[in-house]
C-alpha cells in the first residue's frame, strides 16, 4: 500500500450516513417490522448498500421462488436461510449507496496489480467494524425488529456463511482488546 486508510474517518463517515440513511427510511415505513439489516458491499468499488428486510416481504419470494421456475430449489433449511438473508431479493435492499472511496483515492491507497485483493478485505473489515458500532446507536434501536433480528455485512457473491464468520472474527477481536 502506498499509503494507509484514513480509517477512522470512513467510519465517521460510513457510520454517519448509516444513521441518517436509517432514520430517513424508517420515517417513510414507520409500520413494518424488519428481521435484518445488512451492508450489502462490493468492496472492489468501496461500495455500501444499505438493506431491510421484512418477513411479509420474505414469505412474498419464497412462495414465488416455490411455486415457480425455482420450485426444485429452496426447500432444505440450508436453502431456505441462503435465500431469507440474500439481500438481493430483498424488497428493500439498496434503500441507500454510498461509496467511501473514489476511484482516484483507491488507486492512491492499492496498487491494484498486487493488492487488489488486500483492498477488499482491509474495507470489508472496515465496513464490519462500522456496522458493529452502528448497532450500538440509537438508530439502530429505533428499527422495529423481529426477534431473531440479524445484521449482516456481506461482500458482492459472498455466502451468507463467509460473512458470518468475518463479522463475527471482528466482534471477537474487539472482545479481546
Amino acid at each position: 500500500m502506498s499509503k494507509q486508510l484514513d480509517v477512522e474517518k470512513i467510519k465517521n463517515e460510513l457510520l454517519s450516513f448509516t444513521q441518517k440513511s436509517v432514520t430517513e427510511f424508517l420515517e417513510e415505513n414507520p409500520t413494518l417490522i424488519f428481521y435484518a439489516f445488512a451492508f450489502d458491499c462490493n468492496a472492489d468499488y468501496a461500495e455500501i448498500n444499505l438493506c431491510l428486510n421484512t418477513e411479509s416481504s420474505f414469505e412474498k419470494i419464497l412462495q414465488s421462488y416455490q411455486t415457480g421456475e425455482f420450485a426444485e430449489h429452496y426447500q432444505s433449511e440450508e436453502e431456505l436461510y441462503e435465500l431469507k438473508y440474500s439481500t438481493g431479493d430483498w424488497e428493500y435492499q439498496c434503500f441507500a449507496t454510498t461509496y467511501v472511496l473514489t476511484d482516484e483515492e483507491a488507486a492512491a491507497i492499492y496498487d491494484f496489480e498486487t493488492e487488489y485483493e488486500n483492498q477488499a478485505n482491509d474495507l470489508m473489515n472496515l465496513f464490519g467494524e462500522t456496522l458493529l458500532d452502528f448497532i450500538l446507536t440509537d438508530e439502530f434501536n429505533s428499527i422495529p425488529k423481529t426477534d431473531d433480528f440479524k445484521i449482516l455485512c456481506l461482500n458482492h457473491d459472498e455466502s451468507i456463511e463467509s460473512a458470518e464468520l468475518r463479522l463475527n472474527q471482528i466482534k471477537d477481536s474487539r472482545n479481546r482488546t
